[in-house]
Parts: structure tokens; C-alpha cells; sequence
């Protein structure tokens, strides 16, 4: 369900978390809450009992709510650093192939602007979706071959060579990151009890001696700020996912300065 809701816009995502749980608080009013009273109707302070129920409840389920959160962004804020990274030393690549001779620098080149635009053409639609993309191997085995074929001439071509293959091994490495980022997320076991925990908040409303009109809006702004934290939750949880997954600006940038080195956008 929940990577169901990672593919919807994120106002739709919102709306319909928003909506089904304060239509699940108001429905359980009018329908659950006798039966849930019953339990309880002896109890002379029903709403003081609750009360510290909801009290101790509250801190622990809070508290998990907000380590979820935080873990989210923090691991969004981690793949946008990974994608700026290779995005920097691929660059890095790019430029050291600059001090090798035209006939390994422009077909070397020519690659890496050929890999740059098929990550953003290619790979970024799939991780939109959730796909973990293919077919960017060719494409990395064609550079490597080329930085591999190149013999050196001199002292300072050598060095050229030592930094472009220690650049492009950097580069394997936070390419790596990127796609394991595609499939990543909060374990299912967690959204389980993320949701089970909402669930039982709303039961704890019912059980409170108050007048409809009150219960429906004390009820349904709880259920609202719930699920409202859930559906950021959901967003922050899948960095290049959805509506508001992180962009292939870096790249963009990239593709343009190699278009003007080269002459030309890629054919």
C-alpha cells in the first residue's frame, strides 16, 4: 500500500491519507464508540483514566514518529549528497581526459557526455518510478576501456592517467549508492506499526466522555496532524521517487558545460 502512495502527487497523497483517517475517526464515532464506551462505562473517571493512558502512549509513539522523520530526511539529505558526488567526479574525469591527446580525449569525453545524458533521459524516468534502471553498464565498460586502452607518453600524462582511473572508481562508487537508494526505505515491519499506533490514538479518542461535536473535532484534528506526519514520512522516505523526488539538475548542469566543450549536444 504505502508503495502505492509514493507514486500519487503529493497534495493527492496528502488529501486521501488525510481524508481516510479523519473519516475513519468521524465513522468510528458515530458507529465504534458505543460499543468501545461499553468496555468502560463503570469506570467513575473515565476521562482522567484515559487520559493517562493517552499521556504515556503518546510519548512512545511520538517519539517514534519523529526518530521515522528524521531518519526520512536524513536519508534524502544522503542521497543528494551522493548524487552531487558523482556528479562531481565523473566532472573530475571529464576534465582530467582533457590533458590526454585528441584522439583518446575526444571519444573519452564524447562517453562520459553519452553516459550523462542517458542518466538523465533514461535513469531518472525509472527511479521516478521506483525502478531500479538498466542498461547504464554498456556505457560505463566503454569509459573504462578507454581509460584502460591509454598509453602514456609522459611523466605528466601518467599522472593524468592515475587521477582519471582513481576519479572514475569514485565515481562507480557513488553511482552505486544512487541506485541502491532506488530501493531503500523504511522497512515494511515499521509502517505496520506506524500505523497500528495511529489506529490505536483514534481508539483512545473514542473512549473519552465528551459531546459528539466536541469528539468529531478533537478526534478528527489528531487524526489529521497523524496523518499528516505519515504523509511526509512517505514523501521523505523515497528521495528519488514521485512528484517531489530529487532532480537530475547536477546532470543537467553537467551535460550543458560538456555540450559546450565539445561543441554541440550529443547526437
Amino acid at each position: 500500500m504505502i508503495d502505492l502512495l509514493r507514486d500519487l502527487p503529493a497534495a493527492q497523497l496528502a488529501a486521501l491519507v488525510c481524508l481516510s483517517f479523519v473519516g475513519f475517526t468521524w465513522l468510528g464515532i458515530i458507529t465504534l464508540r458505543p460499543l468501545f464506551r461499553w468496555f468502560v462505562r463503570a469506570e467513575p473517571d473515565i476521562n482522567g483514566v484515559v487520559g493517562n493512558f493517552v499521556s504515556i502512549y503518546g510519548v512512545f509513539y511520538g517519539i517514534l514518529m519523529g526518530l521515522l522523520a528524521v531518519a526520512a530526511y536524513q536519508n534524502k539529505a544522503d542521497v543528494m549528497q551522493a548524487i552531487a558526488a558523482e556528479g562531481t567526479s565523473i566532472y573530475a574525469v571529464f576534465r582530467s581526459a582533457g590533458s590526454f591527446p585528441d584522439a583518446t580525449r575526444i571519444p573519452m569525453q564524447a562517453s562520459i557526455r553519452e553516459y550523462v545524458q542517458f542518466v538523465i533521459e533514461k535513469e531518472w524516468p525509472s527511479m521516478r518510478k521506483g525502478e531500479l534502471p538498466r542498461g547504464g553498464m554498456p556505457l560505463i565498460n566503454q569509459l573504462q576501456g578507454q581509460i584502460a586502452a591509454f598509453e602514456p607518453a609522459s611523466a605528466g600524462q601518467q599522472i593524468a592517467l592515475a587521477e582519471t582511473t582513481r576519479q572514475f572508481y569514485t565515481f562507480l562508487e557513488h553511482r552505486a549508492v544512487r541506485l541502491y537508494s532506488v530501493t531503500t526505505g523504511i522497512p515494511g515491519i515499521m509502517w505496520y506499526v506506524v500505523l497500528l499506533g495511529a489506529v490505536i490514538s483514534i481508539f483512545f479518542v473514542w473512549l473519552f466522555d465528551m459531546t459528539r461535536r466536541a469528539q468529531f473535532f478533537l478526534g478528527g484534528l489528531m487524526s489529521f496532524f497523524i496523518s499528516a506526519m505519515i504523509s511526509l514520512i512517505v514523501v521523505l522516505d523515497s528521495p528519488l521517487r514521485g512528484e517531489f523526488g530529487l532532480s537530475p539538475e547536477v546532470f543537467e548542469l553537467l551535460l550543458g558545460f560538456m555540450n559546450k566543450v565539445l561543441g554541440g549536444p550529443a547526437g
